[in-house]
């Protein structure tokens, strides 16, 4: 298989998964959940439009999808409101059935319900009288029955006194929401969204978020499509898997030795240039960044067993569970960016082989303007949260605090300013590496191997333009959009950035590491790139879609997620035999080779790729289970393990790696390496195997048992094995953050003083 014909082969992969994408999505954008003009009940406007989004606004204002979720979305915590919502609503109309149209107004201090398993005749009207659409296109009228006008009033009373007065079992603190009128709006949304989740399609028998979330006690139930593509994700799976090995074997792609030990005895002889040495303030934030990172996780732990509590009374006050969760995932994909930022500027000067003229100024200016937008951001979205930027009216809230979507929490200027950021990144890197696209002095142009060469460099940069690329679809949604289409683009930066778009830069860093030091052949690194480049290409792109099976979208999204989705461990799984082979190099290597550890690392990362994105990704992703599992702790127990786990230890390597090269060899230290190594890796392994799988297995038993309403709930929380083992989960945390982050962190400071000088 030659190296032209699987470029175009990547170049077809990649064009063909995002049209799989851009094409469901300009046919489900017609297909979200209606917005009605006016929600009525006989002459009576109970809301309208302005309401719904003005309540949308609130939803995102004050951070709630990091503290609750909807339609599965958001934090795994506090209660899912639209699944929440729904049950209470179905109760609500059940019992004016019950009362015979004549029920009690103050039946909302009564909720919420205990679960029920066993149906009768009048849960069997409740549910005929909530699947039926009364939704009037022609005039955009969304009318209710008087007993869904009742539920929809004492809903309104419900969350009114949730959000001012306060919810200890779920750590809302007391005017969480602090105006009546942003009450009622955020109310007044949230029941949209249930009607969303429980009313059929028209013409269909499955609701607009295909039956999520699993409640019997309004019909909900996995629908005929939800079981039928799961057979045919796991089909194709093992056939796709089937071929890859195959053609792997066929064409030789993973044979002969590994090649990174003696690479790395070659970095050491590299003299430092001055952007290489201004980069290293980029790891050295980076590492600062982590410690405040996995501190917020551990609070996000004990928030979890001992909502809005703390031993600090004071933080209990006055340092919610969004605020934490909210730093706990920006500060994770800030200070990994810094360590691919730092990454790539000290690799340019390898590839390129000169330094650009006035290059560390460039390299200075970007990070300070890192550091702006870093600390502009974090402190953005608390006054946000705190509703500070609200008081001050208009959209304030919007620009500079909480955006209110997961993982894109920065408010909209920081967001523009990170984008902006990304590409003055891009420049100068490119500056550094632009000579290596020139052919060397000692080659001609049309030496295949030279050509090869050039050819790497090219993928490199382009996966480095792919990076930026991708965090720019996040700028395609504002605000008031459809959730539903908002969400469609915060996957293309959330799912295929990191799932897809991380790893084609990721084998690029790779290859060039060994190629630019004369180790391994062009043309057989471009082999290895480029197949990784069409499996990431089509199991990560389409499989994004798994993200819209619940979320407002079409059912064709099960079919397109469910399949693509279940061939994401295809290439993680040849990653395993690339681990083991740079195991076996270290090994050979003995105790005093000088790059042991940041290698350790890498092979970390491959292994949590096979098992946390791998193996824990693909038992979540099929339809069937993903239903029953959507937004519970198995979803946590895959992020931990895929994010930490494959990017955290990634991230590390390469700021090792990088580190290694920098510092004079006295000051070097493989103890404290390899302590760290040992307290994040046990740490994680701990956490998983004590804390976020056995509780997520719980969790999906009871959601599949009473409900997903009540698997979320609090009470599905304060159970007392749930409970031990929340308060179990110290020890995992401590772990990491005594044993594995204060050791790295150390190491970097103390070495931060003995960086080699810059020669000549």
């Amino acid at each position: 298989m030659s190296t032209k014909g699987l470029r175009n082969a990547a170049i077809v992969s990649f064009v063909v998964s995002m049209a799989i994408l851009f094409v469901g999505g300009y046919f489900a954008k017609d297909h979200v959940p209606p917005i009605p003009t006016k929600v009525v009940v006989g002459e009576k406007i109970l809301a309208d439009k302005d309401a719904i989004l003005r309540g949308q606004d609130v939803y995102q204002r004050y951070g709630l999808m990091d503290h609750g979720s909807i339609w599965g979305h958001g934090s795994l915590r506090g209660m899912d409101f639209s699944a929440y919502t729904l049950h209470l609503m179905g109760y609500l109309v059940r019992n004016y059935h019950l009362a015979k149209g004549e029920p009690s107004q103050d039946l909302w201090k009564q909720l919420p319900p205990s679960p029920r398993k066993e149906l009768d005749e009048v849960d069997m009207t409740v549910i005929r009288e909530l699947k039926e659409n009364r939704y009037q296109p022609d005039t955009g009228t969304l009318v209710l029955t008087p007993a869904q006008a009742y539920a929809f009033e004492q809903l309104l009373h419900f969350w009114d006194r949730t959000f001012a007065e306060g919810d200890p079992h779920y750590g809302f603190l007391p005017n969480a929401i602090p105006t009546a009128e942003e009450r009622k709006d955020l109310a007044t949304f949230f029941f949209w969204t249930a009607w969303a989740a429980v009313t059929n399609r028209p013409g269909l028998n499955y609701s607009y978020t295909n039956n999520w979330p699993s409640d019997i006690t309004v019909g909900n139930r996995a629908s005929t499509e939800a079981l039928v593509y799961s057979i045919f994700s796991v089909l194709a799976l093992f056939v796709v898997l089937g071929l890859v090995v195959y053609i792997v074997h066929r064409y030789q792609f993973f044979y002969g030795e590994s090649q990174a030990v003696q690479a790395a005895y070659r970095l050491l002889e590299q003299p430092v240039t001055p952007s290489q040495r201004a980069a290293a303030k980029f790891f050295l934030v980076a590492g600062l960044l982590f410690i405040v990172q996995i501190l917020n996780g551990g609070l996000l732990a004990h928030y979890t067993v001992h909502p809005g509590r703390f031993y600090i009374e004071l933080v209990g006050q006055m340092y919610p569970y969004s605020w934490a969760k909210t730093w706990h995932l920006q500060l994770a994909i800030l200070w990994i960016a810094l360590s691919w930022m730092g990454t790539a500027i000290y690799l340019a000067p390898l590839v390129g082989g000169r330094e650009p003229p006035g290059q560390r100024a460039l390299v200075n200016v970007l990070f300070v303007a890192a550091l702006v937008v870093a600390v502009g951001s974090l402190v953005g979205e608390v006054l946000g949260i705190k509703g500070y930027l609200s008081r001050l009216g208009g959209n304030l809230w919007f620009w500079l605090g909480h955006q209110g979507w997961e993982y894109l929490e920065l408010g909209r200027l920081w967001q523009i300013l990170l984008f902006a950021g990304l590409i003055f990144w891009l420049i100068v890197v490119y500056r550094g590496i632009a000579p290596g696209l020139l052919p060397r002095s000692n080659g001609t142009s049309s030496d295949p191997e030279e050509k090869d060469r050039r050819a790497l460099i090219t993928f490199y940069v382009l996966s480095a333009v792919f990076v930026v690329l991708f965090f720019g679809f996040g700028l395609a949604y504002g605000r008031g959009t459809h959730i539903t289409i908002a969400d469609y683009w915060r996957w293309f930066v959330v799912h295929i950035w990191v799932e897809s778009i991380f790893e084609f830069f990721g084998v690029g860093v790779i290859s060039l590491f060994l190629v630019t030091l004369g180790l391994v052949t062009a043309s057989s690194a471009l082999r290895v790139a480029y197949l990784t480049a069409i499996l990431v290409f089509l199991s990560g792109i389409p499989g994004t879609a798994h993200h819209y099976f619940w979320y407002g979208g079409p059912s064709f999204w099960l079919a397109i997620g469910g399949v693509f989705s279940s061939l994401e461990p295809v290439p993680l799984i040849l990653l395993v035999v690339r681990a083991w082979m740079e195991y076996k190099s270290i090994r050979e290597a003995g105790q005093e080779f000088p790059y042991r550890w940041p290698l350790y690392f890498l092979t970390a990362s491959s292994f949590w790729n096979f098992l946390g994105a791998g193996v824990f990704g693909f038992i979540i992703n099929l339809p069937i289970i993903n239903y029953y599992e959507h937004a519970t702790y198995l979803t946590s127990n895959h992020g931990h393990t895929a994010l930490f786990g494959v990017y955290g230890m990634l991230a590390i390597a390469v700021i090792l790696f990088s580190w290694r090269g920098l510092t004079e060899n006295k000051a070097w230290n493989d103890r404290i390496l390899q302590i760290s190594f040992w307290g994040l890796n046990g740490g994680l392994f701990l956490m998983f195997l004590t804390g976020l799988l056995p509780i997520g297995v719980m969790q999906v038993w009871h959601a599949y048992d009473n409900g997903f309403w009540w698997g979320r709930s609090a009470a599905f929380y304060e159970l007392p094995i749930i409970q031990t083992l929340g308060n179990l989960r110290i020890i995992p945390d401590t772990i990491i953050i005594v044993v594995g982050a204060l050791p790295l962190l150390y190491f970097l400071i103390t070495t931060y003083p003995r960086l080699r000088k810059v020669e000549g």
